[in-house]
């Protein structure tokens, strides 16, 4: 008969750090709880839009030097997706990154809340980068005069630095 010194059985302990895992997930994004401006600014980016052009609006352009025809009806923000092309074009690197957390808990050497702490933060800063790094599509030029910034994702930083973040909630 074989046995088990239940000193050296982790067993139990590696089951329950599993089972965290499989009963939580880590959402991302820009959740605007504190920020309702910040959120629709984020959505804005993310997704597009199309603005009707009201005489308030083309009085204000006119003012900070973009002369709308008078023709022009509607402005077009295009998609600037950073949450989920960010998330795209990183997925290798955050794969990498969570199958080493993933190792860590199965071999004991971190806890699964911990390790999952730990990927959230992975996935936030990986989009904050992809937002720096991103060129395209690129602003009006009366946009980068005002702003004094070329990037299209980065006026104050705000929306990078603060906006970003990641829960851990139960399935």
């Amino acid at each position: 008969m074989v046995t088990v010194n239940e000193e050296f059985n982790h067993i139990p302990d590696i089951q329950k750090e599993l089972r965290y895992i499989m009963n939580h997930h880590i959402e991302i994004g820009v959740f605007g709880e504190d920020d309702s401006e910040l959120l629709m600014i984020a959505r804005v980016h993310e997704f597009g839009v199309d603005i009707d052009v009201t005489k308030k609006m083309r009085a204000y352009l006119h003012y900070i030097g973009i002369h709308l025809s008078p023709s022009t009806k509607e402005i077009k923000i295009p998609e600037r997706s950073f949450m989920r092309a960010g998330f795209d074009s990183r997925q290798k690197k955050i794969q990498k990154q969570a199958e080493k957390l993933i190792t860590d808990v199965l071999m004991m050497k971190n806890k699964a809340k911990p390790a999952m702490e730990s990927l959230g933060q992975i996935m936030v800063t990986q989009i904050q980068s992809y937002m720096t790094d991103l060129r395209e599509p690129a602003n009006h030029p009366a946009t980068v005069r005002n702003k004094k910034s070329s990037n299209p994702l980065i006026n104050s930083g705000k929306l990078r630095n603060e906006g970003i973040t990641y829960k851990i909630r139960s399935n």
